[in-house]
């Protein structure tokens, strides 16, 4: 019987559905945990990453698991043609290892981005989604995880995350994946029609993609939950890896795309605008995991976050009135102030499609009577350390630049 790994990460919520799925499909599926020796991986046939909320998904989802030692081994066993499925959580980690899509080097070619909900034009909210909703495969018997399939018939599956929005700034890189099938499932409702528009797209995912793969197949990141659909039926994906690790066929497919990440420039207020910046009272732990991470990978370094409120308004005692409506910060564990750090290295990061600070706009135009008001959201990382700066921006933990900004501060 083929051995699979299901891995589990801290925050991990999701490795009993997905072990489950694995033995009913004929396999057996073990529990691996994150910080066990990576060695040992050599002798399972497949892997699983689970869904859940690594690290809580601080810094952005799957960015600090991407950074676990384990990921190393994982990429080695990858590229032995082991399958490899990342589902939801685990989807975000192998897009941030740059697995999938998976051009040579696992350059970071995309981003799951947050979520947007859009139909007719109007963005209809963002954030955590937890709904069923419909897939179909475009990909029979492409990959690992689709050998099953022979039509394109929907499937009903659970989808529940909040960052699960396929992106990227790549010029090219869309039709590529779509020449070499590496589109394996796309959002399309009941009947199997695709549609741009939520809820047939839950997420506002680029192409209707719930699931990429790599070129050779073996690798596959799909944000719905497969493991969840236990009684709808259960998908065909895990009945199709037990197929594979019988008798692995990788493709021979090429994706030569290279990293396009642009240079950094300096943030520049607009004029009048009122900056604030939001920090905890207590212990921040999202930085403090961050500067753990950091520290595994051999850097020193010593973080402090902001919360960044850019906001223009014609309204007197702006700061006051913002204060006592208590939508930008709690003032019971938060200190906002509207003075800049000072440290040298200070970065704001900006998601590129600024939901946040939309949504904090439509709110504050009404409780504030103000109808000019406009506020733009970031978060600003002031990092101490005498490393080389540049070698701990180019960890990429602080931005995914085909969804977010950086600029200096």
């Amino acid at each position: 019987m083929k051995k699979v790994a299901v891995i589990e990460f801290p925050g991990t919520n999701s490795e009993y559905e997905a072990r489950r799925a694995v033995c009913e499909a004929g396999m057996d599926g073990q529990f691996f945990r994150w910080n066990q020796n990576p060695a040992e991986l050599d002798s399972f046939d497949g892997i699983v990453i689970n869904g859940g909320f690594s690290y809580e998904d601080r810094g952005r989802s799957g960015v600090i698991a991407s950074m676990d030692p384990i990921m190393t081994e994982i990429r080695v066993q990858a590229a032995k043609g082991k399958p490899v499925l990342g589902i939801c959580n685990g989807a975000q980690i192998l897009v941030e290892t740059g697995l999938i899509p998976g051009a040579p080097g696992n350059p970071l070619l995309m981003s799951l981005a947050r979520n947007k909900r859009v139909k007719n034009g109007e963005l209809l909210g963002t954030g955590f989604y937890n709904e069923n909703v419909y897939i179909k495969c475009e990909a029979q018997g492409r990959t690992a995880f689709t050998l099953d399939y022979t039509e394109d018939s929907p499937e009903k599956v659970p989808a529940a995350h909040g960052e699960g929005r396929f992106t990227t700034s790549i010029p090219g890189l869309l039709e590529k994946l779509r020449e070499n099938s590496q589109i394996v499932f796309r959002y399309c409702d009941e009947s199997g029609k695709i549609d741009t528009d939520f809820p047939v797209n839950p997420n506002g995912a680029i192409d209707n993609a719930a699931a990429i793969c790599n070129p050779a197949g073996n690798v596959m990141a799909i944000m719905p939950h497969p493991e969840r659909a236990f009684r709808i039926p259960m998908p065909k994906i895990f009945s199709s890896m037990r197929q594979y690790m019988e008798n692995p066929t990788p493709k021979n497919f090429t994706l030569d795309f290279t990293d396009n990440k642009p240079a950094i420039e300096t943030y520049a207020a607009p004029a009048n605008a009122l900056q604030i910046f939001v920090s905890l009272k207590i212990t921040d732990n999202e930085a403090q995991t961050l500067q753990n991470a950091l520290a595994h990978k051999g850097f020193n370094v010593k973080l402090s976050r902001f919360i960044h409120y850019e906001i223009a308004s014609t309204l007197p005692n702006l700061f006051e009135e913002l204060s006592k409506s208590g939508e930008l910060w709690n003032s019971n564990k938060e200190l906002a102030v509207s003075t800049p750090p000072t440290a040298s290295n200070s970065f704001l990061v900006r998601d590129i499609e600024d939901s946040s600070g939309a949504s904090k706009t439509a709110k504050l135009q009404h409780h504030l009577s103000d109808p000019s008001l406009k506020i733009s959201q970031g978060t600003v990382w002031q990092i101490e350390t005498e490393a080389d700066i540049n070698e701990i921006l180019a960890t990429n933990i602080f931005a995914n630049h085909h969804a977010q900004i950086l600029l200096k501060l």
